[in-house]
């Protein structure tokens, strides 16, 4: 399992921007292009000064897993739900 420590923070900043449903819908629905996604970050964020425990490394990290993708999308549900 990996590290979630930043999925609250996430899922806060998502539903201030009023974005959970739409990023869930990617999640669900953009297959093989997360893990391209996933390369792209992995690759750019060390421009940006990026570290590997950063919370933009940690998504990147996510996508590419689909068990820890499905996982996410269902705690943004669960926490819009309530």
């Amino acid at each position: 399992m990996m590290d979630r420590k930043y999925w609250a923070d996430w899922a806060q900043t998502l539903q201030q921007k009023r974005l959970t449903g739409l990023v869930v819908t990617l999640l669900e629905g953009t297959g093989p292009l997360k893990i391209l996604l996933s390369q792209a970050l992995m690759g750019f964020l060390p421009l940006f000064g990026q570290t590997r425990d950063s919370s933009w490394q940690s998504f990147a990290q996510m996508l590419e897993d689909s068990t820890e993708c499905r996982s996410f999308t269902t705690y943004l549900l669960e926490e819009k739900n309530s």
